[in-house]
């Protein structure tokens, strides 16, 4: 949501330029928060729902129930929790889909991507106690924090064709290349950093 100094050239050194520039200091870094403004934004005039892809979903770590300090300061996740509860208090029925691969790039079982799905458990965990305080608070029985907000991790499921080609060579029993040309079930990796949000006031929205 953010892009770092680090990450692109020409960003100015002195605090006082990047200010003038619109950019962020702090920490010996530079931020370009353009985008990370747009979805804050966008998710406070939806009307309806609200639907995100992305390859990653950490932020809000302020808020988590533990590892405060992790470093994801990202407003984007606090900000869908909040809508939702808004939605609650008014009475007004709202819900937040997220779509995302089942992990992100790299080895699953890596210790870096075991720490990003550690840190995006704590950000869901997050999201879901506050929907479900407002929903004890205002008395709703008859629905649950998932009508609100769900998370989905895409998959597709192959069919054996009459045919087909046969490898001559089988996986490893018990790896989990065989186990996936057994079952031929296999994950839909999301790439994509997008969000959808009606509003009413968009002209896509009009007659």
């Amino acid at each position: 949501m953010w892009i770092y100094a680090g990450a692109a050239f020409g960003f100015p050194e002195d605090p006082k330029a990047a200010a003038k520039a619109g950019l962020t200091s702090g920490k010996d870094n530079t931020i370009e928060h353009s985008i990370h403004d747009a979805y804050i934004n966008a998710i406070r005039r939806a009307r309806d729902f609200i639907y995100i892809e992305n390859q990653y979903f950490v932020g809000s770590s302020f808020a988590w129930e533990g590892e405060q300090d992790a470093g994801a300061l990202h407003l984007i996740p606090m900000e869908l929790a909040l809508k939702i509860v808004s939605k609650i208090e008014a009475g007004e029925r709202f819900t937040v889909y997220v779509v995302l691969p089942m992990w992100p790039e790299g080895v699953p079982d890596s210790g870096s991507v075991q720490a990003i799905l550690h840190w995006q458990r704590r950000t869901m965990e997050m999201m879901y106690k506050q929907i479900a305080e407002a929903l004890r608070i205002h008395g709703v029985e008859n629905q649950t924090p998932k009508d609100y907000l769900t998370f989905f991790c895409l998959g597709n499921r192959e069919t054996q064709t009459q045919g087909e080609y046969e490898p001559s060579e089988s996986p490893a029993d018990g790896s989990n290349y065989k186990a996936a040309q057994d079952h031929r079930r296999f994950m839909i990796y999301v790439h994509a950093k997008m969000m959808i949000g009606k509003n009413p006031e968009s002209p896509a929205n009009k007659p």
